[in-house]
């Protein structure tokens, strides 16, 4: 929650920042403002959007666990899709490759300090590209599932991944064809399922549906889904949908209204894909995609589609943030990086219709770091951030150090953000704006302020 301290001493004086390599000419009106509220602020930051679906090698040994530690991952979310394909996972009897993927990515994830989500889905065999010959349930016999999930539920005991820091992820995207069934059929084994885990493993965290698409109190699957899990005690801990697109404040707003409703309780919620392939999965819009996570305390899985540019594969470049076997940081790993950056305390910041950002300021460290992107097909041009109650502690002799970087949109290795500008601005009446030409919606930027 964001605190209100204080109040503004005047209106806002424009300051007009030199940058640096662009053409001399007058200033551009603003296309769009965003503004940045110094004197409201809380809450400390939980880089709850840096979470990736696939994206390492099998193995878990690619790309770093360096280049992961640096954007300080909080989920890894797989369940060794397309491993033995077209007859993997446990229902084509190709059970045990993938759990020995399972337990490298585990492995990685305790490693460097993420939690995991086991997609049960991907470990069934059902992963959009394998044969799945039959589905949990089939003509009234729940037997293969229970012992299914029975041997899932023995091995993760065996391994000690019956903590918090796993998540049990039931199905994926069961609403489209990787379930093969009825809702009905689903609905059953989900029931099943929850009790299984939770009877075995006291306090495991379930999430689900990890729908394909958002809740809206208008879509029969999703009112039928919630009336279930009410009725039959089975309400997931997480609360979880895919974005690809959409915008995380407005669903999670939407699914809030549909909990209430209801009389039901969760601890969280997930959106455990979200940026579709394309110009979603650019520095802007990733940019711009975390900013609505953070808005709406939602946690964030970047989706993998392991065919961007048609050359890396569902274990390879973190969703589309290094490059393909090279494993070297593009445009958009310097996002989460500058997203990995900000410490202190999250601080308001009002956005645009197609910008938004992060802003984090830290007393101790005397910095504040904001992150700022575009949604796909934003706006393009002179975009004004306006900074208003600077606090004193970012001031020395009246004004303010301000670095502004773009993040580029790139397919290609990127060793460092590009300085735009580094200067110092007067502050006058506590306020700063700091001007941005923002040619390509698809880049992002990171502008720092120090004393």
């Amino acid at each position: 929650m964001l605190n209100r301290l204080g109040r503004l001493l005047a209106v806002p004086v424009l300051v007009v920042l030199a940058l640096v390599a662009q053409p001399a000419g007058p200033a551009l009106a603003a296309v769009e403002t965003l503004t940045v509220d110094m004197t409201a602020y809380g809450g400390t930051p939980t880089y709850r959007a840096s979470g990736f679906i696939y994206g390492i090698s099998q193995n878990g040994a690619t790309p770093s666990a360096s280049l992961q530690s640096q954007i300080k991952v909080k989920v890894l979310r797989a369940g060794g899709s397309q491993i033995g394909c077209p007859n993997g996972g446990y229902v084509n009897g190709g059970y045990t490759a993938r759990w020995n993927f399972i337990k490298a990515y585990y492995a990685r994830a305790k490693a460097t300090g993420a939690r995991f989500s086991l997609l049960l889905s991907g470990m069934w065999g059902s992963d959009g590209v394998c044969t799945v010959p039959r589905w949990p349930g089939d003509s009234g016999n729940w037997t293969e599932y229970t012992n299914f999930v029975n041997q899932l539920i023995a091995d993760a005991k065996a391994n000690g991944m019956t903590g918090s820091d796993v998540r049990w992820d039931l199905w994926n995207e069961p609403n489209i064809f990787f379930w093969g069934r009825t809702q009905a059929q689903y609905l059953e084994m989900i029931r099943r399922g929850t009790q299984l885990v939770r009877a075995a493993i006291p306090g495991a965290v379930l999430e689900g549906p990890s729908y394909a698409g958002v809740p809206t109190s208008g879509n029969s699957w999703w009112t039928t889904y919630l009336d279930y899990v009410k009725a039959n005690n089975v309400v997931p801990n997480i609360m979880s949908w895919h974005d690809l697109p959409g915008d995380p404040a407005t669903d999670a707003a939407n699914l809030s209204g549909m909990l209430s409703s209801r009389g039901i309780t969760i601890s969280g919620t997930s959106v455990n894909e979200y940026g579709a392939f394309g110009d979603e999965q650019q520095p802007g819009p990733s940019a711009w995609y975390i900013a609505r996570l953070e808005r709406c305390n939602c946690d964030g899985a970047r989706a993998n589609w392991g065919m961007v540019g048609q050359t890396p594969s569902l274990y390879d470049t973190f969703g589309w943030l290094v490059t393909a076997n090279a494993n070297q940081p593009m445009g958009q790993w310097w996002v989460y990086k500058r997203y990995a950056d900000q410490t202190g305390q999250r601080t308001k910041i009002t956005a645009s219709s197609s910008h938004d950002g992060t802003v984090f300021q830290d007393s101790s460290a005397r910095k504040s770091i904001a992150v700022l992107g575009a949604k796909a097909g934003g706006a393009q041009g002179a975009i004004d951030v306006r900074y208003t109650g600077i606090p004193s502690w970012l001031v020395t002799s009246g004004s303010v150090n301000v670095l502004v970087e773009r993040l580029p949109s790139t397919n290609a290795y990127v060793s460092a953000p590009t300085v735009v500008s580094n200067a110092r601005v007067t502050v006058t009446s506590s306020a700063i704006t700091v001007p941005i030409s923002w040619t390509n919606a698809k880049d992002a930027y990171a502008i720092t302020l120090t004393p």
